[in-house]
């Protein structure tokens, strides 16, 4: 014998169906509101980014290893893993707003190919561009990406 197609129960948080007896599935309506409340409660912390000092900085060392472009991972990268650390507060905020750039405008600054706004010629881009003088990583792919394998860069 077939057996008669009948919807399932659906239960959620915003629904409350009539099993056609007039008795409801689901939460009740006080329930529900709080089962709400606490589920944006919890969604907002969850969306928090932690500002504390430890956490940016670990930021700022993944944003310079991760821009996309070889030499600039590099360039970036190895200079950010040996002195982000040791950066102030007001030099972290120096850093970030170089990051915030365009990865090749970063790299025409950092190289010396374009002339600096006025907004990142700060000691920072100074330390940067002293940097990256001082390591050339070679002129062949297979050489930067050595170079990336050897700082654990990837």
């Amino acid at each position: 014998a077939a057996r008669a197609w009948r919807a399932p129960a659906f239960r959620s948080l915003a629904a409350a169906a009539d099993d056609g007896a007039g008795a409801r599935v689901g939460l009740s309506d006080e329930l529900e509101a709080r089962a709400n409340a606490r589920w944006d409660e919890l969604a907002a912390k969850h969306r928090e980014i932690p500002a504390d000092d430890a956490v940016r900085r670990k930021r700022l060392v993944y944003r310079s290893k991760q821009r996309g472009w070889l030499e600039v991972d590099l360039l970036l990268g190895t200079w950010a893993s040996e002195h982000v650390a040791g950066l102030t507060k007001a030099e972290c905020d120096a850093y970030e707003d170089i990051l915030n750039c365009e990865t090749i405008d970063i790299f025409n600054f950092i190289t010396g190919k374009d002339p600096l706004p006025p907004r990142l010629d700060t000691d920072i881009m100074t330390r940067l561009q002293d940097y990256c003088a001082a390591s050339p990583l070679g002129v062949r792919p297979v050489d930067y990406a050595a170079a990336k394998e050897k700082d654990n860069l990837t």
